[in-house]
């Protein structure tokens, strides 16, 4: 049974160790969860007269299991019907129901679609949330709930992760009073920053949308903010929005004596977005661990994940494939899909080899049926 996260208001009991005793635990970030109008329709099986989506995760799920904590970006609301895509999206509740069976622990929800639906989609899509069960960051019904509960604390496996979550803007919509949705404000940062410093986390994650879309370097302003961010204490920096990939970096800060991950953008996870370079993205796992001397990033990889659209039956299928498995296995796709897949893998191999930063892609061996960083 996948193990469940504890309650952020929980204590950390530390552990003691001794000079042979090293922790570790695996954190897995997942980019942009989308609902376009014709996924959304096709998800309605009028048979059974309900939203299914299970099918949509299932090839991934076993990737998503061996990972300790896994978080992703719900771009978007759970606003109730009418169900509609973009540019104002309100998705089935179905859907969050299941990222939560696939083994998506925590979702945040700060981005440029979180007011599409005004108060009530703040507020229903947190109170669905809270109704479900699953953790989220980045949205708040008014001060008063943000006060008390973020930054999120993720309490696992004996370390204590802070969770930072802000967007840009969202999209010229009025954010309702007393609705709170946290944007890219760099003394609102600090605070936040320093407030989560006063539980002594082990480590700092400042999840951001952010940056140009449909472009594969990140701007200045990202640049810019990773670095402002870093400089104020966080460790590991994830980025959405641009529903394309950006270059992913892994290094030791000799100035600022620790580790550092920066990941610009993690691209599309699951959307209708069909044109090259949108019609796949990555999930990036990060591994940590704790002993005597501290707390250190082990290692940082990524999987390729492309997203396979079929007609079952009369309704269409969207399947999010770890592309790097199904490239050995082209059986199950159609001559179309297996070299819109490969194109894919060889535009984001192209851009990960040459600009990534002691990041690699994890790569699936046929004769052993295991992924290996490579």
């Amino acid at each position: 049974m996948r193990r469940k996260l504890l309650p952020h208001l929980f204590v950390l009991i530390s552990l003691s160790l001794n000079a042979q005793e090293t922790q570790e635990i695996s954190l897995l970030f997942i980019g942009d969860v989308m609902q376009h109008q014709s996924q959304i329709n096709h998800a309605y099986n009028p048979e059974t007269k309900k939203y299914e989506y299970d099918a949509c995760f299932s090839e991934v799920a076993p990737i998503i299991a061996q990972s300790d904590v896994t978080i992703a970006n719900l771009e978007g609301t759970l606003a109730g019907p009418p169900y509609k895509g973009y540019p104002q999206f309100s998705a089935p509740d179905e859907l969050a129901m299941a990222l939560h069976k696939s083994g998506i622990d925590i979702l945040v929800t700060a981005n440029n679609h979180s007011c599409d639906r005004r108060k009530k989609g703040v507020e229903q899509t947190i109170n669905t949330l809270d109704n479900l069960g699953i953790p989220h960051a980045g949205t708040y019904v008014n001060s008063q709930t943000r006060k008390l509960n973020y930054p999120y604390f993720i309490t696992e496996k004996g370390f204590k992760l802070a969770l930072l979550n802000y967007t840009y803007g969202t999209n010229g919509l009025p954010v309702d009073a007393p609705n709170v949705v946290n944007l890219i404000d760099r003394n609102t940062i600090l605070a936040d920053i320093k407030k989560a410093k006063l539980q002594s986390p082990d480590k700092i994650i400042a999840f951001l949308h952010w940056g140009e879309q449909y472009t594969s370097t990140p701007n200045k302003s990202q640049t810019d903010l990773a670095d402002f961010l870093v400089a104020n204490g966080a460790d590991i920096i994830i980025g959405s929005h641009p529903h394309v990939l950006q270059p992913m970096e892994n290094y030791y800060d000799e100035t600022l004596k620790k580790d550092i991950v920066k990941i610009f953008s993690l691209g599309n996870f699951i959307s209708n977005q069909r044109d090259r370079y949108r019609d796949g993205g990555a999930m990036a796992r990060i591994v940590l661990s704790k002993d005597e001397h501290g707390v250190h990033i082990n290692n940082a990889g990524f999987y390729l994940t492309w997203v396979k659209t079929e007609y079952v039956g009369k309704r269409k299928q969207w399947t999010i494939l770890p592309a790097a498995q199904y490239e050995h296995d082209k059986s199950s796709l159609s001559v179309e899909s297996s070299q819109k897949m490969k194109t894919f893998l060889s535009d984001s191999r192209s851009l990960m080899d040459a600009k990534n930063l002691n990041v690699y892609e994890y790569k699936y061996s046929p004769e052993s049926s295991q992924w290996k960083m490579r």
